[in-house]
């Protein structure tokens, strides 16, 4: 089936490439520490993005991952990541987790010393990151900027939630909207102990859809009858292979000058397998919250603990 990519594409033209690169080297020759908080920091207080309309066009793409084409490319890393922190910033804030990656943008690319899934080669399956932590701390936006993409390439999957819902059996979604789920959580973080929290894998919030998927963190909860957990379980993965056939069809190989910026709770994403030997790739990553949850913490270092 051939892949079809975002539906929802935005392209800049000559002069916002041009304002985005000034601004980069900007921020680059003003914070000589080169730390992603000070790029941040200066983002924040020194710049007015050049680009607001792609904030207004993923507002009128709600739930819809967006490809934003025509960016500046850069040779220097340092440069991709203010390129990364400035996009994170026309959408929302940027943030680190500290009990997580600790680190306003993670480096996505095949290693050993990595523990994160996405930095294997396997298929990276489909996903929500940190679907069940809380409104509060939760990534809501997910931006992605390659930084080298060359050969053969593996697609980002981007399967919208709302695809996926209307493809599941109406019965099917009736089960994954019951609170009969729980995620185990923190045994792989910065944490003490391990934490378990109850939810629906599905929810109608403000005429959208949610969905909350992540690997093999769910698992219907303890004490159901065994026809309901049969069908838990069924649902569950009913939802895992719907979502993996969506994003296949929509996956796309972004490439050096694109981002794409994903609304996290609104659309899953995954990534084909890469073989090492035919592709070079490191893709960054920013999670991005809204304003009022930076102001809730008071900070851009926040805890998946709260």
């Amino acid at each position: 089936m051939p892949r079809t990519g975002p539906n929802a594409r935005i392209v800049l033209d000559d002069t916002e490439q041009a304002l985005v690169e000034e601004i980069v080297h900007k921020v680059h020759e003003n914070c000589p520490g080169q730390t992603e908080y000070r790029y941040l920091n200066f983002l924040r207080e020194h710049v007015v993005t050049p680009i607001d309309r792609v904030r207004a066009f993923c507002d009128a793409n709600k739930g819809e991952p967006v490809l934003v084409n025509h960016l500046p490319r850069f040779d220097d890393v340092e440069h991709s990541k203010i390129l990364a922190l400035l996009l994170g910033r026309t959408v929302g804030v940027p943030v680190a987790y500290s009990d997580y990656n600790g680190s306003y943008i993670t480096d996505i690319r095949p290693t050993e010393l990595s523990k994160e899934k996405s930095s294997g080669t396997d298929l990276l399956a489909m996903h929500n990151d940190l679907a069940w932590a809380d409104d509060v701390c939760r990534p809501r936006t997910l931006v992605l900027v390659p930084h080298v993409a060359e050969g053969a390439v593996p697609c980002t999957l981007l399967a919208p939630a709302r695809t996926v819902v209307e493809r599941l059996a109406p019965d099917v979604v009736d089960v994954l909207c019951l609170p009969i789920f729980e995620a185990r959580a923190g045994s792989s973080l910065g944490w003490g102990y391990e934490r378990v929290r109850q939810m629906p894998l599905i929810e109608f919030i403000d005429g959208a859809v949610v969905v909350r998927l992540n690997f093999s963190a769910f698992t219907p909860i303890s004490g159901l009858a065994p026809e309901q957990r049969a069908a838990a379980d069924a649902a569950h993965q009913q939802l895992h292979a719907t979502a993996l056939e969506v994003g296949r069809l929509h996956g796309h190989a972004a490439r050096e000058g694109e981002a794409l910026i994903i609304p996290n709770d609104h659309c899953l994403h995954g990534r084909d397998p890469i073989d090492t030997g035919a592709c070079r790739r490191l893709l960054l990553r920013s999670y991005v919250v809204p304003d009022e949850i930076v102001e809730h913490h008071g900070r851009t270092m926040i805890s998946l603990e709260y």
